[in-house]
């Protein structure tokens, strides 16, 4: 019986409406985000590339200048999307956190935040920004971590059943959709990308991140993706299907694909700084073992890192119980991640270092760090405006 004592047992299985409309919204303003984000300073939005090398940065008292004051920002920003959220848009965007138990919360955890470390990147590094770069990691990251996560829920309700499981069928349309906070986050989305591409002077260092970070939380509200039932039931196809994230991929791609494409064409830059250019190819079995830990974490819980980044402070606000394991995987995310990350650049360092290298090739390898772009980066032109 599904409803026999597991530690692993929810207590409960919520189901959820098809929304289209609100979930295609979303994924226009995650796309808008990674789009601002790499046309006005080059810089990619995969939220475990950001999140882990700020986390590692706070850690190694990393001045709070440059990138790391842009990390910081960007993250602001998120959670601060995710707050509008619960003000305005709590019942769909953070529904009470699932009653799974701590311990698979906190299992889950070490698995998202080992498994994107390994793979260096997510849904947004790998999904929404690696995809339109035609990223060879990217295509094969996301197919794997798409199956072993819906494998994982496959098998936790319709295996050995120890969650909730339901008939197959596709959930029922929401009909005439809750258009009303989407439209509104648009509007204000398209003004905070006009401010963070024409503020001029310092102010743009703190506005530009700040304005993409709360454009991407927005998005994650609007599109579901900081529901856990709403992803589960969206990876649960044997069960009643969601297919709505599909649309948050499908609308954010095509924001974000003209940005990306265009990136690629020689002598373009950023309004400011170069495109951070992560390698496309090379270190495919990390690369898999990496995609496939986080499918698992992501699978037996709906969590990855830009969800947990936003959903923090609001399912905080639940209390004692379930909000506060939701919590528990945030600081496991987070943890693991820092102490994967270590092993990592141990293993690698010597690896990393030539016999005779040149001053620039050192500087070049010393900032060639971040998850979602520390390999080997493809040669990019400086310029103060777009050609």
């Amino acid at each position: 019986q599904a409803h026999q004592c597991n530690i692993l047992l929810p207590l409960s299985c919520t189901t959820m409406s098809f929304t289209p409309i609100e979930s295609g919204i979303g994924g226009l303003l995650i796309g808008l985000s990674a789009a601002v984000a790499y046309y006005a300073d080059g810089k990619i939005t995969g939220i475990s590339g950001i999140f882990g090398p700020a986390l590692r940065g706070v850690f190694t008292c990393q001045p709070i200048e440059g990138g790391q004051l842009w990390k910081l920002c960007f993250l602001i920003g998120l959670v601060l999307g995710g707050c509008v959220n619960l003000g305005l848009n709590q019942d769909f965007a953070f529904p009470a956190a699932l009653s799974f138990s701590p311990l698979r919360y906190a299992a889950a955890g070490i698995c998202v935040g080992m498994g994107t470390r390994a793979g260096r990147g997510c849904t947004s590094g790998h999904g929404i920004c690696g995809l339109p770069r035609f990223s060879l990691r990217s295509w094969i990251a996301v197919p794997v971590f798409m199956a072993v996560a819906a494998a994982t829920v496959a098998i936790t309700r319709h295996g050995a059943k120890i969650d909730p499981a339901s008939p197959w069928a596709v959930a029922e349309l929401q009909w005439p959709p809750k258009w009303e906070f989407p439209l509104g986050a648009l509007g204000a989305s398209l003004l905070l990308s006009v401010a963070a591409i024409k503020t001029p002077g310092q102010a743009r260092n703190y506005v530009s991140p700040l304005a993409a970070g709360t454009i991407f939380g927005l998005g994650l509200g609007c599109s579901g993706m900081t529901s856990q039932a709403k992803v589960l039931n969206f990876l649960d196809v044997g069960g009643t299907w969601d297919p709505s994230l599909a649309f948050v991929m499908g609308c954010g791609l095509c924001v974000s694909f003209p940005v990306m494409f265009w990136s690629e064409r020689p002598g373009k830059a950023p309004l400011h700084g170069q495109f951070e250019k992560p390698a496309k190819t090379g270190n495919y079995g990390s690369l898999v073992i990496g995609a496939a830990l986080f499918g698992l974490g992501w699978g037996l819980i709906g969590v990855c890192p830009g969800p947990a980044v936003a959903g923090v402070v609001p399912y905080a606000a639940q209390g004692w119980g379930d909000g506060l394991s939701f919590g528990l995987s945030f600081l496991m995310i987070a943890l693991a991640w820092l102490a994967t990350d270590k092993c990592l650049r141990m293993w690698e360092a010597p690896k990393q270092v030539p016999k005779a290298m040149e001053p620039a090739q050192a500087d070049a390898a010393a900032e060639a760090s971040e998850p979602d772009v520390e390999a080997v980066k493809e040669p990019s032109v400086k310029a103060t405006t777009p050609a």
